[in-house]
């Protein structure tokens, strides 16, 4: 768990989206929020100016380490993600709650620009 060297192996994996000037990154499908906005820093520092979307895989209560759903989609914005949101591990009910729950705490962190995303499963999910 060593925040420099995830920061510089995302660095290395994402040199070529920089080199061919993509219009937006897309941070997805991590389970627990701290990786998360490492990535994102990964990309605001290596990347200004591109448009970084950060979303997780986790339920509408918290994410694996026990962090709140909503105070996750804070620490995503305050990593500088330009849209924070939920994707696919979760049916489409439990994941609009979980969004409804970033939306909240994002905005009440005066948070006023940023966007939401959603990616749930298109099926059922016990």
């Amino acid at each position: 768990k060593n925040k420099e060297l995830v920061q510089a192996e995302v660095k290395k994996q994402i040199e070529d989206f920089k080199d061919h000037n993509v219009d937006l990154m897309i941070c997805e499908y991590y389970v627990h929020v701290e990786e998360a906005e490492w990535h994102v820093e990964a990309v605001k520092e290596f990347m200004p100016g591109v448009p970084v979307c950060a979303s997780l895989c986790i339920n509408e209560n918290t994410d694996v380490h026990g962090v709140p759903t909503g105070a996750c989609g804070v620490k995503l914005a305050a990593a500088g993600a330009d849209v924070v949101g939920i994707n696919c591990h979760y049916d489409p009910f439990r994941c609009l709650e979980a969004t409804k729950k970033m939306v909240k705490a994002v905005k009440a962190a005066g948070y006023d620009k940023f966007e939401i995303m959603i990616q749930q499963l298109a099926y059922m999910t016990p």
